[in-house]
């Protein structure tokens, strides 16, 4: 369950980064939408309403999260990739995948949350700025800054949102 919570995770990624990257916003929520749901159905069954309400949970997060960053001027992104100056809703897709790894593949991390702070802050850049290299959205200048922004913001999120899973579970 750990190596396909983590293969599904790494696939959303990449399949929300391409489409976006290209231009096919409204279809780059759909590789979220579909680990979510291979996700689900392999879930148990009676975990998997806490799953899902997680799921809805990190959307209402990563509403907050990416919001502070496009305020902030870490992250831009295309003309038609948000509705209203909102972030866009393959952003919000990929937090509702990242979600699936609260309770699988980073559930370690649920009772040490200042290492998942730290984890936040390291980890979260390089996938944003992996992101800005293949297209999918722009970093602010200097890029420096924009990164230390979005690492600031994800040490606070990211056990947040295990808290959220600890309290749903």
């Amino acid at each position: 369950m750990v190596l396909l919570n983590i293969i599904l995770n790494y696939a959303a990624w990449f399949g929300v980064v391409t489409l976006s990257a290209r231009g096919q916003f409204g279809l780059a929520v759909l590789p979220s939408l579909v680990a979510v749901g291979i996700h689900l159905a392999v879930t148990p069954p009676l975990r998997r309403r806490p799953e899902l309400l997680l799921c809805l949970a990190a959307i209402l997060l990563g509403l907050c999260v990416e919001a502070i960053n496009m305020w902030a001027g870490a992250t831009q992104y295309a003309a038609g990739a948000s509705i209203a100056g909102a972030p866009p809703l393959f952003m919000l897709g990929l937090w509702m995948a990242f979600a699936t790894l609260a309770n699988v593949s980073l559930a370690w991390l649920k009772n040490r949350l200042a290492l998942a702070a730290l984890f936040g802050a390291v980890a979260a850049a390089p996938s944003y700025y992996a992101g800005s290299k293949l297209g999918a959205l722009v970093i602010g200048e200097p890029v420096w800054l924009s990164l230390g922004i979005i690492g600031a913001v994800w040490a606070v999120a990211f056990p947040a949102l295990l808290l959220i899973a600890r309290r749903i579970g």
